[in-house]
């Protein structure tokens, strides 16, 4: 027998019974059946009247005799009997979908009013589960992840509503939604299309059957469970998407999207495409590429300079938040600005944004006679002449001429390994010698140091020191530009000063092969992702041969694949990528050209014909020695007749 036969029964059997009691009142208030009451409110004896109420309005009450007690004890026991076993039934679907879940806690979303339905839910969650249970009503806000239990009976219309409260306050998993409006439940499945949300649909005028609703991905369609007793996620989940199909917003952005147009159309190739083509093969669905704007890219967020206000999105992470695509690529970085607008998939790869500097020129063959030693030797070694020469000088004359001439002809000879005329005589003093002997000493050392230097500079080409730090980018002359303001909000504010210098001196742009183009003209410094350097420094041809990646990197980043905010895709996304993660199939293809082959190991060094140009620098130091001594000899002719004439 169903309940509400059963509760008409019993109601029947009761007025029946008191139509033969004097002083019968009943009064009908609203409502027209028992069975549709949830609750009896109080059953009270008072001085032999029994006054009976029940929510939907109807009151019975009369003057009745002990077995009409008894009637009515039986009716409100077996009417509680049922009420329970219902609650049970309810709680036993509940437990059975979050019977797997990770989570380690339970929001409870319930009315302010509390009705007797609610607190009998909260008493079994309560009693029967061992997770903490949290009622939204608290105010507060958890990162940690909760599975959501609402009740929604009494204020059906803002079922949609109180879940978006809930994701705002909560990192929701599954959410079970309990009401009694078809329409809503229908209305909150077809918005957010989320396989993790539940709605359990109690119809109070049918039998106690539960019907449960939830959102396809594979079907893309809504499905119902009616006489839901146990309901097991795992096995009604299924991975794939049935064909479906997919717009996918992409870019040209090397290593990770190549693009290439030739006669038969256009191909995409690279890291990620290759990925996209295992996600499709494994979830089974098919796709689509829309090629984002020349000067738009990756996208900005256009906002009113004077309120701040956002006035629209471009890119592909805009097509993303118009939800003109499906799912965007092309080395998208997880940057936390753009979290409440979109979804990003699981991070698949960790790189560094770095700059790319003009390489360093090579210098002169002549200033390999200097190169050797820097400037700070040389004003050592010329110091230390200076000192030797006087400390001769002053330790004793040679002759009453040209003493400290001398003096500095001996040092000199020394230093550049050159015989010497018997010097000092042989009444030198002990000091003279200890002099003589340190700095021969010390020329040996200087001399050999600078002999080796000077055939390693002479046999191999030499370039100026590389930029390499951000300081010595921030005190060169060159210009620097970056894509995005993001990146130059972060190092305006840093707390690095160079850094904080730097983001004054960046010039950003939206136009990503324009600032690939300035790197040619040699006076541009450029920002990117250290994967596209270094593809750009393996290009055969244009400048990459004259252009230096910076050692110390800028940024860590973080690339994913983009999807819409709340995509029903991201579940089974992140589930595939993890799985070729963990494969190693992503850092495979990492390693590979767009070609599809590895890439060569380098090849060794040819060997070069030593030539007269490595000598530059020694042939214009022996002209400069001839010209000198033309020049002294000329001196020494000429000076004599004019002390003469004298």
């Amino acid at each position: 027998m169903q309940s509400k036969d059963l509760y008409l029964f019993l109601f029947t059997l009761l007025r029946l019974f008191s139509a033969h009691v004097k002083h019968v009142h009943t009064i009908k208030t609203k409502g027209l059946f028992l069975h549709e009451t949830s609750k009896i409110i109080k059953a009270i004896q008072k001085q032999g009247r029994v006054v009976l109420y029940y929510s939907n309005g109807w009151m019975l009450s009369a003057f009745v005799p002990l077995a009409m007690n008894l009637l009515i004890c039986v009716f409100a026991l077996t009417f509680v009997q049922l009420k329970t076993e219902r609650d049970g039934q309810l709680f036993e679907v509940i437990h059975s979908i979050l019977d797997h879940s990770d989570c380690p806690g339970i929001v409870l979303s319930i009315s302010d009013a509390q009705t007797q339905n609610e607190i009998s839910l909260l008493n079994l969650l309560t009693g029967n589960n061992r997770k903490p249970i949290t009622l939204s009503s608290d105010g507060r806000n958890e990162i940690v992840c909760n599975d959501a239990v609402v009740s929604c009976y009494s204020n059906a219309n803002e079922l949609s509503s109180i879940y978006r409260h809930l994701g705002h306050h909560f990192h929701l998993n599954k959410v079970i939604a309990m009401t009694n409006s078809t329409g809503q439940a229908d209305q909150l499945l077809l918005d957010v299309k989320n396989e993790r949300i539940f709605v359990l649909l109690e119809q109070p005028a049918s039998d106690d059957s539960i019907e449960l609703l939830r959102w396809s991905v594979s079907d893309n369609r809504i499905l119902r469970y009616e006489n839901v007793s146990v309901f097991d996620t795992r096995q009604h989940l299924n991975l794939k998407f049935s064909d479906q199909h997919l717009r996918m917003a992409t870019l040209h952005h090397p290593p990770a999207v190549v693009v290439r147009t030739d006669e038969s159309g256009t191909a995409l190739e690279g890291i990620e495409p290759s990925i996209v083509k295992l996600l499709a093969e494994k979830l089974n669905f098919t796709f689509t590429y829309v090629m984002a704007r020349a000067d738009e890219m990756w996208g900005e967020m256009v906002k009113n300079k004077t309120t701040g206000q956002i006035l629209r999105f471009t890119g592909i992470r805009g097509m993303l938040v118009r939800r003109e695509v499906d799912l965007a690529f092309g080395d998208l970085y997880v940057m936390p600005s753009w979290l409440p607008h979109i979804s990003f998939s699981q991070i698949y790869k960790t790189d560094y944004d770095c700059f790319v500097v003009p390489g360093p020129k090579p210098l002169a063959n002549w200033m390999a006679l200097i190169a050797p030693f820097s400037a700070n030797t040389w004003l050592a070694t010329c110091a230390s002449l200076l000192l030797v020469t006087v400390a001769l000088f002053l330790a004793g004359k040679l002759n009453q001429r040209k003493s400290f001439i001398a003096s500095f002809i001996f040092a000199l000879g020394q230093l550049l390994w050159i015989q010497q005329p018997r010097f000092p005589d042989g009444r030198a003093s002990v000091c003279r010698l200890f002099l003589i002997w340190c700095w021969l000493f010390a020329a040996t050392i200087l001399s050999t140091v600078y002999r080796s230097g000077l055939i390693s500079f002479l046999t191999r080409p030499f370039a100026q020191q590389p930029i390499d730090t951000i300081q010595q980018l921030v005190e060169s002359p060159l210009h620097k530009m970056m894509f995005s303001d993001f990146y130059k909000t972060v190092l305006l504010n840093s707390s690095d000063p160079h850094r904080r210098q730097l983001g004054h001196q960046l010039t950003t742009t939206n136009n990503i092969s324009h600032m690939m183009a300035l790197l040619e003209t040699g006076q541009w410094a450029v920002d990117s992702s250290l994967d596209s350097l270094n593809y750009l420094m393996m290009t055969p041809s244009g400048s990459a041969h004259y252009l230096h990646v910076m050692k110390e990197r800028l940024f860590p980043t973080r690339s994913s694949f983009g999807l819409q905010k709340d995509s029903p895709l991201k579940a089974r996304i992140d589930l595939v990528l993890q799985r070729l993660t963990e494969a190693g199939l992503i850092d495979y293809h990492r390693s590979m050209k767009p070609s599809g082959r590895h890439p060569q190991s380098a090849s060794k060094p040819t060997l070069v014909r030593f030539s007269l140009i490595n000598l530059e620098g020694a042939f214009y130091l022996l002209g400069i020695g001839i010209l000198v001594s033309i020049m002294a000899f000329l001196i020494e002719c000429i000076l004599p007749r004019f002390t003469a004439s004298d």
